[in-house]
């Protein structure tokens, strides 16, 4: 299990906003490239206050959505961002984003770790102290502080995290219509999707490599991609994803998707350069019912796999 962690986690970085209103990387252990630390910096949210949304019982306030997950350069970022107070050992610093980089998909694994090390900063304001932590994981599978808990590799297997998607959620938003979304991935095209809302893109776009559970793929996603020409340059090479945008202009880009999910307006749009190829399929599939159709290649998930 030590082996394991020492393969997939890579490496971990801390980015400051200090009382100024400055955002800055302040340290990384043991190396993050210039571009990676672009992207990260761009998703944070410390850079333009971004990741904020409503509540959903109407009070009218905000949050901060303090951990988020996006894929880069096929490694694997999370970040985990935390408001400092005065009780903390971290003077001048208003707020900082603890992040990972890992090589595997398993956000509750890392959201787990995150807020242990970003906890342990906060009292301590010792980067030391995090690195001993981190090198326990990656050495020994575990570590363990005082006030926080025991964090245990072992508790998160790799395949729980691929079965936490509710893919009935998707199939009562959409209907017949999820048909698109599932031919879209059957047959390897690209998949775009669009929320102004960060919280509903990532929970949405981790379901979808489940559609194609016989694969066991999650590296087919992006979950949050921005208009940026590195990172849209990282995109194009790959012939097949499901990728998440902010930006609703991203619409208008149909060189870079086959099928284009609008999930704040609950449209599916397929662009005219692939119509072709799924109206063969989807004629077919529409000929049985979609239950069938998609029962027959993820049975196995839907009723073993999510029980369990």
């Amino acid at each position: 299990m030590a082996s394991s962690a020492a393969e997939d986690l890579l490496s971990i970085g801390l980015i400051e906003k200090d009382s100024n209103g400055d955002v800055l990387w302040t340290w990384c252990y043991p190396s993050v490239s210039e571009v990676e630390r672009n992207a990260v910096l761009r998703k944070c949210g410390l850079q333009t206050g971004a990741h904020h949304h409503h509540n959903t019982d109407g009070a009218g306030d905000t949050r901060q959505i303090s951990f988020v997950f996006s894929r880069f350069q096929r490694n694997w970022f999370y970040t985990n961002t935390t408001e400092v107070f005065e009780a903390d050992h971290l003077c001048r610093v208003k707020q900082f984003a603890l992040v990972l980089r890992a090589r595997d998909f398993n956000p509750e694994k890392y959201e787990t770790l995150c807020r242990i090390l970003s906890k342990t900063y906060c009292k301590t304001g010792s980067t030391t102290a995090i690195v001993d932590l981190y090198l326990s994981v990656v050495t020994r599978g575990s570590c363990s502080t005082e006030e926080n808990g025991t964090f245990l590799i072992k508790d998160f297997e790799q395949k729980k995290a691929f079965a936490n998607a509710n893919i009935k959620v998707i199939i009562n938003t959409f209907k017949l219509e999820t048909i698109l979304i599932y031919t879209a991935l059957i047959l390897k095209k690209r998949v775009v999707v669009y929320h102004h809302r960060l919280d509903c893109l990532l929970s949405f776009l981790r379901v979808l490599p489940a559609f194609v559970w016989h694969r066991q793929n999650w590296d087919i996603l992006y979950p949050y991609v921005d208009l940026n020409p590195e990172e849209l340059d990282d995109l194009k090479m790959s012939t097949t994803y499901a990728a998440g945008f902010l930006d609703a202009t991203i619409e208008a880009r149909s060189d870079l998707y086959d099928v284009f999910v609008n999930l704040a307006a609950m449209e599916i749009t397929v662009a005219a350069h692939a119509k072709g190829t799924l109206t063969v399929i989807l004629n077919t599939m529409l000929s049985v019912s979609f239950d069938d159709v998609f029962c027959c290649n993820n049975c196995r998930f839907l009723y073993d796999d999510q029980d369990s």
